[in-house]
């Protein structure tokens, strides 16, 4: 067995990363009420694979599922039904979306729109082996909000063609806030085919492609960032928590206390994270890394001694090599 990988992660500062339903003219922010009426802001588990996704294909060369898939599935059919076990296994060897994010596909049809009869099941479906939760704001929403207008625009051409004498002023809910969240990996899902009768690890004979996929994916959450309303927003980590892991759990989902000072700098409860790490078997314990970037902590001295960090890059880059080893490809 080769376990999982979990790192539970603070982000840089970021603003208004999430809106859910507009009311009227005013974008609302994705927010949760606490037990004491306050309210956080977050940002959901879609959007954050939605902006790994994104920066896969752009920097990683990534396939992510398209039109294309009808191809795949044309090519898989056997007198008018599908094998769902060889598409499965197509899917994850070609599209790298598919076999760390998973996927269902419901209501296939073939190239003369008739539904598919599949050789098993409704469906063709992947559970993810790359989990990912919220992200939760440290601090704690004010109710700010922006009155915006583009009055340039406006003057120039706006008015003019959409012939309006007065120009709308949208509003939006802001917050600026670091962000918390836990990504975990299950490595021995990745690459692996689990159909109804069968399980089959379709890259066998090449376990690098597998440790590449693993590795890429730590890159993205590293430089992790977001376009949202005409800004990009930095959600790479300032610190980091987590290993490798044979016990498959989140260890530290739940274990970030952190609030934020009058200067903006933030202080982490070490003492809730050495709790946490303590409920790690004793055989994994010294399995997790703590990586910490300099200066955004009042209590940094306190972090780098109790918690015994690194910085960011090196927890980075030794998973990375860990991973090569997990998978058996390392390059010592």
């Amino acid at each position: 067995m080769k376990g999982m990988l979990t790192l539970t992660i603070i982000t840089q500062r970021a603003t208004s990363l999430n809106y859910g339903e507009n009311i009227g003219n005013v974008s609302i922010l994705k927010k949760l009420s606490l037990g004491d009426n306050s309210q956080i802001t977050y940002v959901s588990d879609k959007a954050l694979k939605y902006e790994m996704r994104k920066k896969g294909k752009e920097e990683k060369g990534w396939k992510l599922l398209d039109e294309k898939v009808k191809e795949v599935i044309e090519n898989k059919r056997n007198k008018g039904k599908l094998d769902v076990d060889s598409f499965g296994k197509e899917l994850i060897k070609n599209y790298e979306e598919f076999d760390l994010f998973g996927g269902l596909l419901t209501n296939l049809k073939g190239a003369d729109g008739k539904k598919l009869e599949l050789s098993y099941g409704d469906s063709v479906k992947r559970t993810a082996p790359v989990k990912v939760t919220y992200a939760y704001s440290i601090s704690k929403f004010q109710g700010d909000m922006d009155f915006m207008n583009n009055i340039d625009a406006y003057n120039r051409y706006i008015k003019h063609i959409e012939q309006k004498e007065k120009q709308d002023i949208p509003q939006s809910e802001q917050h600026s806030a670091h962000y918390y969240y836990t990504i975990a990996i299950d490595l021995d899902r990745i690459g692996v085919w689990e159909g109804e009768n069968q399980s089959e690890d379709v890259f066998s004979s090449n376990p690098i492609e597998k440790a590449n996929r693993v590795k890429a994916l730590l890159d993205i959450v590293r430089t992790l960032s977001r376009q949202i309303k005409g800004r990009w927003e930095n959600l790479s980590p300032i610190f980091v928590i987590g290993g490798i892991y044979e016990i498959k759990n989140p260890f530290f989902v739940g274990c970030i206390g952190a609030k934020e000072t009058e200067d903006g700098k933030l202080i982490l409860d070490t003492a809730r994270l050495i709790d946490c790490m303590n409920l790690i078997p004793e055989g994994e314990r010294e399995n997790t890394l703590c990586g910490i970037l300099s200066g955004y902590f009042a209590n940094e001295q306190e972090i780098r001694e109790n918690l015994q960090c690194k910085s960011v890059g090196e927890v980075f880059e030794e998973l990375k090599k860990k991973v090569e080893e997990v998978y058996a490809v390392s390059k010592a």
